[in-house]
């Protein structure tokens, strides 16, 4: 049996962490501390919360050992990520701030020279739909612009310009 006593502090800050959304730390580990300090045993909580009671206890022990650090994530082996999120919140804040219409390839040459992060223009597609942006294919006509002849001729002008400009080998 794991004896874990929560010292006033501790309480404090397991309750904060439990009712914080997104946090480091997932809330079944908090969970697991909790239900641990009122004294209930490793079979148990392993039961209530639907997981191995070797995971309970590793996680109750970890947190007796090391505090809060003990509950969370260790590094993952292996290459960091080169587009990060710090990368992705520009990008938003681009895309945010910008009037023009912008291609996933287009943007991923703007990650090269602003950034110097070479990213497929597939994998940085699927990284702005998880973060919620959507988008749809640029029209080629401008026929809905002719109420207004020099709007017009200025969008034609651009579409010329992207159709004739030379393509990516």
């Amino acid at each position: 049996m794991i004896r874990l006593q929560l010292t006033a502090d501790q309480e404090q800050e397991l309750a904060r962490r439990l009712r914080q959304r997104g946090a480091a730390v997932p809330a079944i580990r908090l969970e697991m501390v909790r239900l641990a300090s009122q004294g209930q045993r490793i079979p148990a909580i392993a039961r209530d919360l639907g997981c191995h009671e070797q995971t309970a206890r590793k996680f109750v022990k970890a947190f007796r050992d090391r505090g809060f650090a003990g509950l969370e994530d260790r590094p993952r082996p292996g290459r960091p990520r080169r587009l990060t999120d710090a990368h992705l919140t520009a990008l938003e804040a681009l895309l945010d701030g910008s009037i023009r219409s912008w291609t996933t390839p287009q943007l991923a040459d703007w990650l090269v020279q602003e950034h110097g992060v070479p990213v497929h223009p597939d994998h940085l597609s699927q990284q702005l739909q998880r973060r919620g942006f959507a988008w749809k294919r640029t029209k080629r006509s401008v026929a809905h612009k002719r109420k207004d002849a020099d709007l017009y001729d200025a969008k034609a002008g651009e579409i010329e310009d992207f159709v004739n400009r030379p393509s990516r080998g």
